[in-house]
């Protein structure tokens, strides 16, 4: 018998995590490990103003199947003008509004999103309605979710993911086998 999974999940990440000079900074030092990860940045204007035509062009399901495929996995999201801001983005009410009309506008992080970085732990961060954080030394902070509210912000990446994969002829194992993934990154039980 399985042990009962707990109802919250813990995340220890930079308190940089998703801010543009943080994210700038990890490709400029080589700690990208994939050379063709693509870092899409939001203004503070754009955040501030709820303008999502720049992630809804970045992330287009209108784009051709090759772009597509060339972001599948590859894409970390990072936002400009908080970096000198001491608290993480998922406390600052301005970026967790945005970030929350993104996700009800086209919820398409667990297709997109680069697995390798901090960057969709912190939109999840921002997405989800109960939080709680401790601030760690070395700049690390400890953001508790509970596990339905991952477990709902995950259900509603599902078919945007679905439709993409259809998109790019991934089969439905296939398919399955990449959420897996997304799934294990946020900590959810099997």
């Amino acid at each position: 018998m399985n042990p009962p999974s707990s109802p919250i999940r813990k995340r220890k990440f930079a308190v940089a995590a998703g801010k543009a000079n943080f994210e700038l900074s990890l490709y400029t030092a080589g700690k990208v490990k994939t050379q063709d990860t693509s870092l899409i940045v939001i203004s503070r204007a754009e955040v501030e103003a709820c303008d999502l035509t720049r992630f809804l062009g970045s992330c287009s399901p209108k784009h051709q199947d090759h772009r597509l495929a060339q972001l599948h996995g590859k894409v970390r999201f990072a936002i400009d003008g908080f970096d000198n801001e001491p608290e993480p983005l998922c406390t600052i009410p301005s970026v967790r509004r945005f970030y929350r009309l993104c996700h009800a506008r086209w919820p398409c992080w667990s297709f997109f999103s680069d697995l390798e970085s901090d960057c969709l732990a912190m939109i999840a961060a921002c997405v989800v309605p109960n939080l709680s954080l401790v601030q760690r030394p070395h700049r690390k902070v400890e953001v508790t979710m509970l596990q339905p509210d991952l477990i709902s912000f995950f259900e509603d990446c599902l078919p945007a993911a679905a439709y993409l994969h259809s998109r790019l002829g991934i089969d439905k194992f296939a398919g399955g086998k990449l959420l897996q993934r997304v799934s294990y990154y946020l900590q959810l039980p099997d």
